[in-house]
């Protein structure tokens, strides 16, 4: 099937939770078969993981991340178009003042590289590239 959503990293974070959103779960249900994740989330991701001190917390989540995330998401890479999109982005957005922040920028990119709607559990992070750069966008 094919892909339509970006999901950001707060929206896999949020179903390691031991009490995740609902409306996160619900949403996942319904469209995981359409979803990817993005090299930087991956990265951000076991990133997080490796931050961890040893211990059971630490294991979950890695066991989390290898055995349901990487199977169920598509991790699309941060490629020479996505450079070229987040080089783009961030011409726009300096232009007119506003950060560029480079995880999320490279996200971003990723999503309109492959014209996908980026997902996030907090949009005021998307929003200025909603706005300036044609960012399809939406909460969960």
């Amino acid at each position: 099937m094919k892909n339509i959503y970006l999901l950001d990293t707060n929206i896999i974070s949020e179903v390691a939770k031991p009490e995740p959103s609902q409306n996160i779960v619900t949403n996942l249900e319904l469209y995981s078969r359409n979803c990817a994740i993005s090299s930087i989330t991956w990265y951000e991701l076991l990133n997080g993981a490796a931050l961890l001190k040893d211990g059971k917390r630490k294991r979950e989540l890695l066991t989390f991340l290898i055995d349901y995330v990487q199977p169920s998401f598509e991790i699309l890479p941060y490629d020479e178009h996505a450079a070229f999109m987040n080089s783009e982005i961030t011409k726009q957005l300096k232009t007119i003042g506003l950060p560029t922040p480079i995880l999320d920028t490279q996200i971003a990119s990723v999503a309109k590289a492959n014209n996908l709607i980026m997902v996030t559990k907090n949009i005021k992070d998307f929003k200025a590239f909603q706005k300036h750069c044609s960012l399809m966008l939406e909460e969960w």
